[in-house]
């Protein structure tokens, strides 16, 4: 089984146990923290990841660790470790952002632009968004990447629309090496 299908089967489950138990905003905000913690410390990915320490003991330190947490979120960890594949967690946060997402009539939308957007901007580029997607709650996150040029580029539920000068000219610059 691939590495995004284990994760999308996971994420897919997570969200219909949290939705069936009316805890998917707990879910949600507690499942993106354990993935933060799981990315800063490479030593419990590590351990996580190592077939020589028993399941039992893992098991433990997950509970130790994340005692408090949503135990459907503790159950995942649980299940990435025991499949040797703790770093599949953001495989699994993604899938399953985007189903709370969709099920919440919801986006949130990472805008690169050259400098940083004025507040004016950002609710115009809001409102589009909303009226495009045909959506109820569109959240924007600006990232500075000077490299664009100018314009922007926006990602979101794995789509990419680049309408950054960078991408045109990388077009323009295509089109006349075919010539």
């Amino acid at each position: 089984m691939s590495k995004s299908v284990l994760a999308n089967k996971i994420g897919y489950s997570l969200f219909e146990v949290a939705k069936e138990n009316n805890s998917l905003e707990q879910v949600s905000y507690e499942l993106n923290e354990v993935a933060k913690v799981i990315n800063e410390n490479s030593d419990f990915v590590t351990l996580m990841n190592n077939p020589n320490i028993e399941k039992i003991k893992k098991i433990n330190l997950i509970d130790a660790s994340f005692s408090g947490v949503n135990k459907y979120v503790v159950n995942v960890v649980k299940i990435l470790a025991g499949n040797l594949q703790i770093s599949l967690i953001n495989f699994v946060l993604e899938q399953f952002t985007e189903l709370f997402n969709r099920y919440s009539n919801s986006v949130v939308v990472k805008v690169e632009s050259a400098s940083p957007l004025t507040e004016l901007q950002l609710e115009n580029l809001k409102e589009k968004l909303k009226n495009e997607l045909q959506l109820e709650k569109v959240e924007l996150n600006n990232f500075v990447d000077e490299s664009l040029l100018g314009g922007f580029k926006l990602t979101y539920n794995n789509k990419v629309v680049d309408a950054s000068i960078k991408a045109k000219l990388s077009a323009i610059k295509a089109k006349i090496s075919t010539i």
